[in-house]
């Protein structure tokens, strides 16, 4: 027989009272998380709360991505109320964009100082190491491996790529490569078009031959990083070298003191008489201002200055076993980045938008330049995705480069 109920109501009150504790105690703790998730998320580059890098390389590197992307409206927004934004760049292509950026967005002042890549590195490491945290976009070239391993994994750059354009973007920009790249370049052969009607060189080891003997010049790779680094690649790809070179000359190379074939390459060539110049104007004033027979390494986008310097000359895009490494612009956003909002919407600026047409990408592509988005027209042509490129190892770059670099010292 079941008992009335009225007797069981104590211990019904006590029931009750018990499961209303634990509802408040769960509620009081989730409502605690959710104000640490969100003042967590709303943290970037500009909310670390020390003056060095951020503790932990890999939030750094993600910490842009990991929050809600905001409007163009709603950073323009915050923009205007943050102050003058700041941009250290390798390249005078950002005072272009810049200049856009300001009648498209009024009310936002952008400065941009023109600083090389290694200087950048210290100059940036510098102030956040005293506490000064300047500039809030990063444009920069590679320095053999040094901005991934030394800026980008502490954390000093930050990685930032918008959700809306990321879709567009061709790898290794897209989750590979250590941030987007806006254009990319690199080291090749140029000829005289006025002087030879189609492309001399095909082959590296062309250039070690008796018909290209004293007429192979080059800007020095000891003031240009970018220029070392195609010569490292040839050492740590040198199963590639050796295969080129048997496909040339139909035989094994033969290693003359060396340890492979990309350093035997850089014998040969110094041997065969190659000129050392300061720099890529000279060498294409070298050979495109008159009609020469003479080839050199310079800058793909150098191409693009041949009216302005009175140059006849055109780059080499396929040359075997590979034409060359990429030479790539990279964007960031600067650890701490005091106007953050004003940042991203600069990087956008230059990334061309959402649908690749925004006037901000006008400057970097161009002749000799590519911009790694798919829905972007190419003004080459050869398309990015065709181009024989070998992949940028920044690791391999940065462990191999001094020795390279000690080598190439001793042949000159």
């Amino acid at each position: 027989m079941r008992a009335p109920l009225h007797r069981n109501k104590p211990v019904l009150i006590l029931a009750v009272f018990m499961f209303v504790i634990m509802l408040m105690t769960a509620c009081g703790n989730a409502n605690t998380g959710d104000a640490e998730s969100s003042s967590a998320s709303s943290n970037s580059a500009n909310s670390s709360s020390s003056s060095s890098p951020a503790a932990d390389p890999s939030q750094a590197a993600s910490s842009a991505s990991s929050v809600p992307e905001e409007t163009v409206e709603q950073l323009y927004e915050q923009a205007k109320q943050e102050g003058k934004l700041v941009v250290y760049s390798t390249s005078g292509r950002a005072n272009d964009a810049a200049e856009t950026f300001m009648k498209h967005y009024p009310g936002i002042k952008v400065e941009v100082s023109k600083v090389k890549s290694d200087e950048m590195m210290d100059k940036v490491t510098k102030e956040q190491d005293a506490g000064q945290f300047d500039p809030d976009v990063i444009l920069t070239k590679e320095v053999s491996g040094a901005v991934e391993e030394e800026m980008v994994k502490p954390g000093r750059y930050v990685r930032y790529l918008p959700e809306d354009i990321a879709p567009k973007v061709d790898e290794p920009y897209r989750t590979e490569a250590e941030a987007y790249a806006n254009y990319v370049e690199f080291r090749t052969i140029f000829y005289n078009s006025s002087h030879y009607s189609t492309a001399p060189v095909t082959n590296w080891w062309d250039l070690i031959t008796p018909e290209f003997k004293g007429k192979v010049y080059t800007a020095d790779p000891l003031s240009s990083p970018a220029f070392m680094d195609l010569f490292t690649t040839m050492v740590i790809n040198s199963d590639d070298m050796a295969a080129a070179y048997k496909e040339k000359f139909g035989q094994d190379i033969e290693l003359h003191g060396t340890e492979n074939a990309g350093y035997e390459f850089i014998k040969q060539l110094f041997e065969n008489g190659l000129v050392v110049l300061k720099g890529s104007d000279d060498v294409l004033d070298a050979i495109g201002k008159a009609n020469s027979d003479a080839v050199g390494l310079a800058v793909s986008g150098d191409v693009s200055k041949n009216e302005e310097k009175g140059w006849t000359i055109q780059p080499i895009l396929d040359i075997k076993p590979k034409t060359a490494v990429p030479d790539s612009g990279y964007l960031f956003l600067a650890n701490k980045a005091p106007h953050e909002a004003a940042a991203k919407l600069f990087i956008r600026w230059m990334m061309g938008e959402v649908d690749g047409k925004g006037e901000g990408l006008n400057p970097f592509n161009e002749l000799g330049s590519w911009v790694p988005r798919s829905d972007v027209e190419t003004k080459n042509d050869m398309q990015f995705e065709d181009l024989n490129l070998w992949a940028f190892d920044g690791e391999a770059l940065y462990n191999t480069a001094p020795k390279v670099r000690d080598f190439w010292i001793k042949q000159k």
